[in-house]
């Protein structure tokens, strides 16, 4: 398996095209632009792509992309000595939490949220809701979890939490989940599970997840250990090293479109638990000068179009986002092939989870650290 073909899936968990403003104003040259998350495996591709487009040209050295701890860490350094080294990030919903917790964010200015607020689905309204005026929700689709399998290797995947520990009980090391704070896939996954364990209170892991704890800490008896990052768990799962996985569903459809899968790949949601939304969030760093706030407003313009919203969330192609599109252009073909009749009608009409609230997340993160992380090792 090339390392090209490993990238195939976690490629595709934050997508970023190029950006580029039409009839938007200020220019973002000279924009100082972050993609915290699993964004950094698109790395030169986008670079190159941005810097095509004539209304956004970025000097050399502007723009960089970074793993999701950054923001805990360099970018909380930097923003407390008032020396932010970004003045805009692209990143998931942990990613915002991550700084939301933090204090790391600036007010987003509120000629961008009223230009936003009219393109957003309805999940992207319950995490702009969820985020306030501290990040701009550029798209959300519902997202996952869903479990990936291969067809010719285990045809039926669990559908819901009894029969997902039978199975890591029976087939030891064989089920994997990321690290929650380092991949959205993990996170997502234990976000979802208070739902499937009806848990007191899904929205408040603190004092509302006395079964969802347990049930992760059983779990953490049967698997190998956690991959750090989206990169690794696909690398594991085509090398045939695990045979089960959560992951997301834009980032499945994308990477089965891209021919980043085997053939005989499936995506099975869990029965009748509510989705996580998937969303992308543009924040501004504390202490980034006010008139510098509205350098990222062509690449929200354009990230908002369509087109894009199309190709990075499969927006107006999956149930419940929107106007089903003609599938005229060659990434809506393939993603339409990619999302079966099948999966479509296990979509069709699911709920979408109202998200975590930063500081629950940020919780949750360190609980599952402490709790979970660091009982590596342990055997049944």
């Amino acid at each position: 398996m090339s390392a090209l073909t490993r990238r195939g899936l976690i490629a595709a968990t934050l997508p970023l095209a190029a950006a580029r403003a039409q009839n938007a104003a200020p220019t973002a040259a000279g924009l100082s632009l972050v993609i915290a998350g699993e964004a950094p495996r698109l790395n030169s591709s986008v670079l190159e792509e941005l810097n095509e487009q004539p209304d956004f040209t970025l000097p050399a050295g502007t723009v960089r992309t970074e793993p999701l701890p950054w923001i805990a860490t360099e970018l909380q350094e930097e923003v407390e000595a008032g020396l932010p080294g970004a003045e805009a990030v692209l990143t998931n919903i942990t990613g915002h939490a991550l700084g939301a917790a933090r204090d790391l964010w600036s007010e987003v200015p509120a000629a961008m949220l009223a230009a936003n607020t009219p393109t957003l689905t309805e999940v992207g309204q319950l995490v702009q809701a969820r985020i306030g005026t501290t990040g701009l929700v550029l798209g959300a689709v519902p997202g996952g979890p869903v479990l990936l399998h291969r067809r010719s290797v285990l045809p039926v995947a669990p559908r819901n939490a009894a029969e997902l520990m039978d199975y890591a009980r029976q087939n030891p090391k064989r089920f994997q989940y990321t690290r929650p704070g380092q991949s959205r896939f993990g996170e997502a996954f234990v976000l979802g599970l208070p739902y499937l364990l009806n848990d007191a209170d899904p929205l408040d892991p603190r004092r509302g997840w006395t079964n969802s704890w347990a049930y992760l800490a059983e779990l953490g008896r049967h698997v190998a250990y956690y991959p750090s990052s989206g990169q690794a768990a696909a690398a594991e799962f085509l090398d045939g090293g695990v045979d089960l996985a959560p992951v997301m569903l834009v980032p499945y459809l994308l990477a089965m479109a891209q021919g980043g899968l085997p053939d005989d790949t499936l995506c099975t949601p869990f029965a009748a638990a509510p989705l996580l939304p998937h969303s992308l969030i543009l924040a501004i760093p504390r202490g980034v000068p006010e008139e510098r706030r509205n350098l990222a407003e062509p690449l929200a313009a354009f990230l908002r179009q369509p087109s894009m919203q199309r190709r990075v969330f499969g927006r107006g192609l999956l149930p419940g986002t929107g106007p089903l599109v003609t599938d005229t252009e060659p990434t809506d073909r393939l993603l339409t092939a990619a999302l079966t009749p099948a999966l479509r009608d296990s979509l069709t009409g699911r709920a979408v989870a109202t998200p975590v609230s930063p500081s629950a997340r940020a919780y949750m993160l360190r609980a599952w650290d402490d709790l979970i992380g660091a009982r590596y090792g342990e055997t049944p």
